[in-house]
C-alpha cells in the first residue's frame, strides 16, 4: 500500500494507486468526508499537565511533569478532533484522516497544516505521497515551530520534547529529513523521524530529550523547531500537530515498562555495566547478569540504545502505548575505543606539567595527541607542560592496525590563577560553608551580563554536578548548590563568566 491512498474503508482487493491516478481532485474531498465520522470535534480539555487543549500557545510553570511547560499548536490532530476515548499522550496512532485540508490561519505556524520538504521540485526520485500531490507551493513549504517561554530564575538541568506528527515516512519515499533547533542541528531527533513509518496518514507521538550540549538554546526564551529535507528532493509531505517542551522534568503522566539483556554479540555472554539509554530521557545500568529495566519511559516512540567502552553503540526504535511492558535485547560489538586519563587536569601555575595515560581498548600500537595548545606527541603515555593559562581541548587518536578511533576532551585542561580576573568580569567568588554538609553558597560579582556557567567538577576533571548554567545580569549573585548526593572529597567548583574561568577548591562532607 502506498502512503496516503490506504483508506480503510476500501476492501483488500482494490488498487489504491490506481485509483489515485483516474479519479479526479473531488474524489478526495468526498472521502474526507467520509472520514470525518471517525473523528469526534475538537475536545474542550483542560489539564494539569498541558492547561487548555484549544488554545495555540501555553506555558505552564511546576506542573506535574516539569518544572516549565511550554508548548505550540493546540492539541487537536490537525483539526479533526480526536476519536472518542483516544489520548494523544497515549502512545497510540489516530485513525487514518481524509486529506487535503484547508490551513487555519489562526493555528500556530507550522502546526497543522501540510508541509512538503523543500527540496521538492516536481521529479521525485520514488514518487510522490497524496500530500504532495494534492498541495502546491508555497502553501506547502516547511515552516518553523516556535515555542516561546520566560526561564525567569529557572536553572535549565533537562529538557524534553513531545512532538505530535503525521505521515513521515522517509523510507517510502527516499527522503532524509533533519530537523534543527534554533538553526542548529538536531541529529538525535532527526535519527527517529527518519526510522518513522506513518502510513495511513495516522499521527503519533514521540520523546526527544534535548542533550545537555544543546541545553543552551533555551537560554534565548524561545526555541524554533523545523523539519526539512533540503537534498533528496522526495515528494514527502507531513504534518505537525503541536510541539511540546518539558524543562527540568519530573516524570511523565503515561508511562511504560522495557526491559532486556545486553549481551556479547554471537554469544549468550553478559555485559555488566553497560549503558541503556531511552531517547536520552532516561538511564539506567545493566546488572551482573546484563540486565535492565525501564519502568516508566513515556508513552509514545522512543530510541533506545546499549552501549558501553570498548563496546558499539546498538539502537532500536521502540513503540509503546501506556501501560505496556516490551522486552528489547541488545547484543554488543568489541570495537577498539580511545581514552585516555590525566593526573593533574586543573593547575594553578604557569608553567603546569600534565602526565596524560592511554586506557584505549583492544591493545593499539600507534597513538597520536593533540594537548590543544598547538603541540602534539606520539608517545603512549606523553608528559606535557603547559605554559599559558586558558582552557585546553585535548584528543587522543589510537590505531591497532585495524581500527582507529579518536577520544576528544573539550575544555579538559584548566589552567587559572585562583579568584584572579584578570579582564574584572568577576570578583569576590567565594563558596561558603567550606568544607560544604549537604548545601554550600556560590557568591560572586558580575561586572557584564554574560553566560555564566558553575560545575563542580572532581579531581580527574569530570562534571559531577551542572550547579548553573544561565545568561545572567551584572550584579552581586547568590546561587545555592545542593551536595547531598556527592561522595565525600575534593572537589573544584569551576565559574565560566563569557571567555574568563574561575575555580574554588570545596571540600564536601556528611
Amino acid at each position: 500500500m502506498t502512503k496516503k491512498e490506504n483508506y480503510t474503508n476500501f476492501t483488500a482487493n482494490l488498487n489504491p494507486l490506481a485509483i489515485m491516478k483516474t479519479l479526479p481532485f473531488y474524489f478526495f474531498v468526498i472521502l474526507t468526508m467520509l472520514y470525518t465520522p471517525l473523528f469526534s470535534q475538537p475536545r474542550d480539555t483542560n489539564d494539569d499537565e498541558n492547561g487548555d487543549w484549544s488554545e495555540q500557545f501555553v506555558t505552564l510553570y511546576n506542573t506535574p511533569e516539569a518544572e516549565l511547560m511550554a508548548r505550540s499548536g493546540d492539541i487537536d490532530n490537525l483539526g479533526f478532533g480526536w476519536p472518542s476515548e483516544f489520548n494523544p499522550f497515549s502512545g497510540n496512532s489516530t485513525p487514518s484522516h481524509g486529506y487535503p485540508w484547508t490551513a487555519d490561519t489562526t493555528d500556530a505556524s507550522g502546526t497543522d497544516r501540510i508541509m512538503v520538504v523543500s527540496s521538492y521540485n516536481g521529479s521525485p526520485p520514488h514518487g510522490t505521497d497524496g500530500y504532495t500531490s494534492n498541495t502546491s507551493r508555497p502553501e506547502n513549504l516547511p515552516r518553523p515551530i516556535l515555542l516561546t517561554f520566560d526561564l525567569g530564575d529557572i536553572n535549565v538541568t533537562s529538557a524534553a520534547l513531545q512532538i505530535f506528527v503525521d505521515d513521515f515516512q522517509a523510507g517510502m519515499w527516499g527522503a532524509n529529513y533533519f530537523v534543527t533547533l534554533n538553526g542548529v542541528d538536531a541529529p538525535y531527533m532527526a535519527t527517529v523521524v527518519n526510522s518513522l513509518n506513518q502510513t495511513g496518514p495516522v499521527g503519533k507521538i514521540i520523546n526527544l530529550a534535548i542533550p545537555e550540549e544543546h541545553l543552551f538554546l533555551l537560554e534565548s526564551d524561545s526555541l524554533s523547531v523545523l523539519f526539512d529535507d533540503t537534498i533528496t528532493g522526495a515528494g514527502d509531505g507531513y504534518a505537525i500537530d503541536f510541539v511540546k517542551l518539558l524543562v527540568n522534568l519530573k516524570g511523565f503522566s503515561y508511562t511504560a515498562k522495557v526491559y532486556g539483556n545486553v549481551t556479547l554479540a554471537g554469544t549468550d555472554e553478559r555485559i555488566a555495566n553497560a549503558v541503556v539509554k531511552a531517547s536520552g530521557i532516561g538511564e539506567v545500568y545493566t546488572d551482573a547478569d546484563g540486565y535492565y529495566m525501564f519502568d516508566s519511559l513515556p508513552a509514545g516512540i522512543n530510541n533506545i540504545f546499549a552501549t558501553k567502552f570498548s563496546y558499539d553503540t546498538t539502537s532500536v526504535l521502540v513503540d509503546l502505548n501506556v501501560g505496556d511492558s516490551v522486552r528489547r535485547d541488545f547484543q554488543l560489538t568489541e570495537i577498539l575505543d580511545a581514552e585516555f586519563t590525566a593526573d593533574e587536569p586543573i593547575g594553578y601555575n604557569i608553567p603546569h606539567t600534565v602526565h596524560f595515560t592511554d586506557q584505549t581498548s583492544m591493545n593499539p600500537t600507534e597513538w597520536h595527541w593533540d594537548f590543544g595548545d598547538g603541540t602534539s606527541s606520539e608517545e603512549q603515555n606523553p608528559t606535557h607542560e603547559y605554559t599559558n593559562s586558558g582552557t585546553f581541548t585535548v584528543s587522543l587518536t589510537a590505531s591497532n592496525g585495524e581500527e582507529t578511533n579518536t577520544e576528544i576532551k573539550t575544555d579538559y585542561i584548566l589552567i587559572v590563577i585562583d579568584g584572579v580576573d584578570e579582564h574584572q568580569v568577576v570578583s569576590g567568588l567565594s563558596v561558603n560553608p567550606n568544607p560544604a554538609v549537604g548545601h554550600t553558597t556560590i557568591c560572586f560579582d558580575l561586572y557584564e551580563a554574560c553566560h555564566v556557567h558553575i560545575d563542580m567538577i572532581d579531581l580527574t576533571g569530570r562534571v559531577v554536578l551542572p550547579v548553573y548554567h544561565a545568561y545572567t545580569q551584572r550584579g552581586e549573585h547568590k546561587i545555592s548548590c545542593t551536595t547531598s548526593h556527592l561522595n565525600e572529597g575534593v572537589y573544584f567548583l569551576h565559574l565560566q563568566a563569557g571567555t574568563n574561568h574561575f575555580s574554588k577548591k570545596i571540600i564536601v562532607m556528611r
